[in-house]
């Protein structure tokens, strides 16, 4: 019986870890950073759960889009080392007198026009302008969500990044 119970505990991660393999490098952008908007402590503990080794300082202040963040905490999400990379970056700090959050992610090896697609096609967000630089091309986008807007940038090569006001939850 201990047996059978093993087998099906281990079956049972093995599907959500190969469910998680079947989702676009999107999908995995919306559920972490997109759909609630950025959860500082949130991520945080699920990084902690999950077991997902730290991302080198340096690696975590280039990717996340505040200017001078008050905390900031990066981690690499597969670390198995046959996956391309990904990474996802939280930080809090103020823009004015708002104290926001940001959540970012950053992936290699991802399809830079599907992810862009796939991003316009939620329809929630607007675009707001676009920069060009070296190499890349900076898209930002607003999502106004019960009141409060969030700035969405889009850095291709793929870096999605959201910032909103803190909310604080009761």
């Amino acid at each position: 019986m201990a047996l059978i119970g093993a087998t099906a505990a281990l079956l049972a991660l093995a599907s959500v870890a190969q469910c998680e393999e079947t989702k676009s490098p999107f999908q995995r952008f919306a559920e972490r950073c997109l759909e609630h908007g950025p959860r500082y402590d949130q991520t945080v503990a699920l990084a902690r759960e999950s077991g997902w080794p730290d991302l080198a300082d340096d690696m975590t202040m280039g990717i996340q889009p505040l200017g001078e963040p008050a905390t900031f905490q990066g981690w690499l999400v597969n670390s198995d080392g046959t996956s391309p990379f990904e990474a996802v970056v939280v930080a809090r700090g103020a823009v004015g007198p708002k104290t926001v959050e940001s959540c970012t992610m950053a992936f290699a090896g991802t399809d830079a026009a599907a992810f862009e697609r796939s991003f316009a096609s939620t329809g929630a967000a607007g675009a707001s302008g676009e920069q060009k630089g070296q190499g890349r091309v900076r898209k930002f986008f607003t999502i106004e969500r019960e009141g409060v807007k969030e700035a969405l940038t889009l850095d291709l090569p793929i870096v999605a990044s959201v910032v909103a006001e803190q909310q604080i939850e009761n």
